[in-house]
């Protein structure tokens, strides 16, 4: 027979197996460090490894056709993506053409909004969108194909495209930031207040720095727009911390991130995430000025991808299901 010594010591050896399995750490993945994603990711990270039982570390990748098949695998648990990469996944086209379907994505939480527009220098002779036909812009993103359906999105809101502009090929978004600060093209997509935007500013200072163009709302342009993407005309208020933007404000694009898992990752480990990002507005707010725009009262919206059952669970019991 057992003595009483050992089987408490087997005891204490189970249960301290047992804790160290629910302490696992588990990864979110991002786009490279020093981007805005990583530092969400860290955020989000943070939030989770000192509020629950679960231990969360970002992992920064190349980008999302790099890591979406990962998570797709269950090989990492979570991600952050655009409202265009998980619908492109799920299919397997465009940046994940050649990639299998990702069927086992699943999205997670509606995270912020991230508000982007076409910005020209102050002084330039653009005034609207529509005057920027047959400008120089940035074209082809090799490296980032995503944005390609970004800037034709915004041009949409004008009755425009691509095509309309004479093309100047960048790598990608970034780089076609640092072309316009480099006066190599006419106009460029710009993140609000991102820190590539904030340089472009500040090197074209003897222009009157960069300025952004008004989309404007009319239903006819909110459905160009959604031709091309699910995305929607957004009020930017005036900012010291926002180049581009005068006074009164700026009409520009605004469209959704997500918190991304797998069919892989347990439900009660993506309640508890959602449940808890839910809770930490404030701490979040605090911790990166772009998720001063995270709302936990607009955490699910439709989508063809499907959503985690751990994330409809939480979002059933604060009414947020089915999306409004």
């Amino acid at each position: 027979m057992m003595s009483f010594r050992k089987l408490a010591l087997a005891s204490a050896l189970t249960l301290g197996f047992a804790g160290a399995a629910s302490a696992q750490t588990m990864g979110i993945a991002t786009n490279p460090q020093g981007s805005l994603y990583y530092a969400v990711g860290s955020a989000v990270s943070q939030v989770v490894s000192n509020k629950t039982k679960h231990q969360l570390r970002v992992q920064p990748m190349g980008g999302s056709s790099t890591y979406v098949p990962t998570i797709n695998q269950g090989q990492i648990e979570f991600g952050l993506l655009n409202v265009i990469d998980p619908a492109f996944a799920w299919d397997g086209v465009e940046n994940f053409k050649g990639q299998p379907p990702a069927k086992n994505l699943r999205l997670v939480a509606t995270i912020f909004q991230l508000p982007i527009g076409i910005a020209v220098l102050d002084n330039s002779k653009f005034k609207t969108l529509a005057d920027l036909k047959g400008a120089s812009m940035p074209s082809e993103f090799t490296a980032q194909s995503t944005i390609r359906f970004v800037q034709d999105a915004v041009l949409a809101n004008a009755g425009l495209s691509s095509k309309d502009m004479k093309g100047v090929p960048a790598r990608d978004y970034v780089q076609g930031m640092r072309m316009l600060g480099e006066k190599r093209v006419d106009a460029a997509l710009m993140g609000v207040g991102a820190a590539q935007a904030q340089e472009v500013h500040a090197k074209l200072k003897s222009d009157g720095g960069i300025r952004f163009l008004d989309l404007v709302d009319t239903p006819d342009a909110r459905k160009r727009m959604a031709a091309i993407m699910p995305a929607y005309p957004y009020k930017q208020a005036p900012s010291p911390a926002i180049p581009g933007v005068k006074d009164g404000g700026a009409m520009l694009m605004t469209y959704s991130a997500f918190i991304v898992s797998s069919s892989h990752v347990k439900d009660d480990v993506v309640y508890d995430i959602v449940k808890t990002v839910h809770a930490s507005a404030k701490e979040l707010a605090e911790s990166h000025g772009s998720l001063r725009r995270f709302n936990p009262a607009k955490m699910s919206e439709n989508h063809k991808v499907e959503w985690h059952p751990g994330a409809i669970k939480f979002y059933k019991e604060i009414g947020q299901w089915p999306p409004k």
